[in-house]
């Protein structure tokens, strides 16, 4: 009898088992590849925004720039200018980052690439912006505080012993349980733009293999490791936690 040119049903099994051990064996390679290119892309974000920083530096005396300054039209976040005009509602609010203090130190792209690890909690990312996001904070602790106001938390590179070792950047992020959709039962992760050692001490994002990445002062940067019995426990899967306080305080 003649056979049918098709696979048999032992066949199909054997080539479906030989495809899944083949998918395990190649899943930690692309899990690496992954991890680097999500590592690239916030190093090379971060960096940019030391070198608009340094820039900065040596345009305004040494000066840091303020955190946050609500001005009569709106509020100038560190990061960019959010209209008083504009949509309140979370997730559609309008971020100009042009106009940020950095703004006319930074490159078209530079500082403002998605970090894909960011979202890579799927459902469980909450966005702030309509027009993306960030996904990186600065030190309070030198610009002014969170309200950028407090004179004693605003101040000059020349005043810092160690500016190599004091965290001017990090990626950083928060879990909110009290916007919708966010809750109590639904925990969400989301951006943060301030870390500090008082009220925003728990909001740097070791979103990298559990390690969140640094920029200091003198623009050098690190990755610096977390520990996960401290991260926070309403969504301890995302790595919310924060840096030791050596590294925070000036």
């Amino acid at each position: 009898m003649k056979r049918s040119p098709g696979f048999t049903l032992s066949e199909l099994l054997a080539a479906v088992c030989v495809l899944g051990i083949l998918l395990t064996l190649c899943a930690p390679a692309a899990k690496a590849v992954r991890r680097q290119t999500t590592l690239a892309v916030s190093s090379s974000a971060l960096r940019q925004l030391s070198i608009a920083a340094q820039n900065y530096f040596s345009e305004s005396q040494g000066q840091f720039f303020r955190a946050r300054e609500n001005l009569s039209d709106g509020t100038q976040w560190w990061f960019g200018f959010e209209s008083q005009a504009g949509p309140k509602t979370e997730g559609k609010r309008i971020l100009d980052k042009s106009r940020g203090p950095l703004g006319p130190y930074l490159a078209d792209s530079a500082g403002r690439v998605p970090d894909f690890a960011f979202t890579s909690m799927g459902a469980s990312f909450k966005p702030k912006f309509a027009n993306g996001y960030f996904g990186f904070g600065v030190n309070t602790e030198m610009t002014g505080g969170p309200s950028g106001q407090d004179p004693s938390k605003l101040r000059r590179i020349s005043q810092l012993a160690r500016p190599g070792r004091t965290a001017l950047f990090a990626t950083c992020a928060q879990i909110n349980t009290f916007q919708a959709p966010a809750s109590g039962k639904n925990p969400m992760l989301e951006e943060f733009y301030f870390f500090n050692t008082t009220d925003c001490r728990n909001t740097v994002h070791f979103r990298h293999n559990q390690k969140a990445i640094v920029a200091f002062a003198d623009g050098s940067q690190q990755e610096i490791p977390g520990d996960p019995a401290e991260f926070d426990r309403r969504l301890p899967s995302a790595g919310v936690g924060s840096l030791p306080e050596a590294v925070v305080l000036p």
